[in-house]
């Protein structure tokens, strides 16, 4: 006879599990894919993806030592495009392979909207948005999303401030000789 508890209706039976499981295995290779899809570093440069992840980053880390003027301020960053590129050739290939990862998860429309609420491309989102996306990630429950928004802005802001022609931006006026 068989056993009253393992036929209840609430207890899950191995084909459900097995449809669940399988069902979890292709949403999770479906956006897998779609991350390798969009990295952002592709044979040593970054590629759009990753331009447009960091120049919205960009933005919101370093907008207030951005120069207000437009063309100014599209040429500046550009050019830290530009050195950001090679700031990222010079990491080990294990931290580069999860910069990467990362560029991957922001710069892929599903991910980034789940990660920081932005629907659009970072360079069309407004800097209100980028600033409540950035503050999104900073602030959120998950320490992933908080490790994510630490390590981005440690980069784009290494790549930045380790430029002595970006100093004067701060009022840094750059060694002093001893």
């Amino acid at each position: 006879m068989a056993d009253p508890a393992i036929n209840h209706p609430l207890t899950p039976k191995r084909r459900w599990f097995m449809k669940t499981v399988l069902a979890i295995g292709a949403v999770g290779a479906g956006l897998g894919g779609l991350v390798y899809w969009s990295r952002g570093i592709s044979e040593g440069h970054l590629t759009e993806a990753g331009k447009d992840v960091f120049h919205g980053l960009s933005r919101g880390f370093l907008g207030g030592v951005l120069p207000s003027d437009g063309a100014q301020r599209e040429q500046m960053l550009n050019l830290h495009l530009e050195r950001l590129e090679t700031f990222l050739n010079g990491l080990p290939p294990a931290l580069l392979l999860q910069v990467n990862a990362l560029l991957g998860l922001l710069g892929n429309r599903p991910t980034r909207y789940l990660l920081t609420g932005v629907n659009g491309n970072w360079r069309d989102a407004s800097d209100e948005q980028i600033a409540q996306a950035l503050e999104r990630m900073r602030l959120h429950d998950l320490g992933s999303h908080r490790l994510t928004y630490q390590v981005m802005r440690s980069i784009t802001c290494m790549a930045f401030f380790t430029q002595p022609d970006n100093w004067t931006l701060t009022g840094y006026p750059g060694p002093m000789n001893i």
